[in-house]
């Protein structure tokens, strides 16, 4: 809530900087990938959560680069670099919070708006924009992709919408050497499972879908009690078992 209440002050503040434009402008200091990049905070669009940090809000994000220009509209934009800021006018010049793959090869823990990373393993990187707790957890976020590769010109970019691409968060897990992606199911307390992407003729396709079963750690209160996994292998459209692993207390 403190974080929360810096920010709308630091919002209210930043207003008031400007005359003509009721909207926020935020440029960033360090071209990313070669880009210029600055984003356009709708005001109007300022949501509270009680589960956010920070306040998440409708942007335009403007990418300039030669004699190209890319924009994506994020419906969760937030930088906490916002909080520390100050303006000129109507412009917030702020520092670049640059991308970090965590250790178990997922985004958690991601801090940066925005990011170039290769989601599909073609070799060249798409534009990862990150929707601040769009998964409806604190803390924790979804993602849309875009590819970039549009030439010259002036371009409003759509998010890619075929799976798995749809569905990237902060659990999405990516393992670049066997070139897959596992996007998680029933998040929560408990996670479900998920559905793995694999290579297919140079497309990703569903390869495996992993189901955690729980139901025998009910009543486990003082020991340590992992799900059994049932690894299915897709053929054809069809799910065939291929292999169990099976929990000790699973009898």
């Amino acid at each position: 809530m403190r974080k929360q209440l810096l920010l709308l002050v630091s919002l209210i503040g930043l207003l008031s900087c400007g005359q003509a434009d009721s909207n926020i402008h935020v440029h960033y200091k360090q071209k990313i990938n070669e880009y210029d990049v600055s984003a356009k905070i709708l005001v109007d669009s300022i949501q509270e959560e009680y589960f956010s940090d920070i306040v998440g809000r409708e942007a335009v994000l403007m990418f300039r680069k030669g004699k190209q220009e890319v924009t994506v509209v994020n419906p969760c934009y937030a930088d906490k670099n916002l909080i520390r800021s100050s303006c000129d006018k109507n412009l917030i010049e702020i520092d670049y919070t640059p991308f970090n793959m965590s250790e178990d090869n997922t985004f958690a823990g991601n801090q940066s708006p925005f990011f170039f990373f290769d989601v599909d393993f073609d070799g060249e990187d798409e534009l990862l924009v990150c929707l601040w707790e769009g998964m409806g957890y604190r803390g924790y976020h979804a993602y849309q992709a875009y590819e970039t590769n549009v030439g010259s010109g002036t371009h409003q970019l759509s998010p890619m919408q075929e799976e798995p691409f749809d569905e990237l968060n902060d659990y999405t897990e990516f393992d670049t050497i066997n070139k897959t992606i596992s996007i998680p199911q029933g998040v929560g307390m408990k996670m479900g499972g998920k559905k793995v992407y694999g290579l297919v003729d140079g497309s990703l396709e569903l390869v495996e879908r992993v189901q955690y079963d729980w139901e025998h750690t009910k009543g486990v209160k003082y020991e340590p009690c992992a799900p059994t996994i049932y690894h299915y292998k897709i053929e054809n459209g069809t799910e065939i078992l291929d292999r169990t692993e099976r929990c000790p207390n699973d009898k």
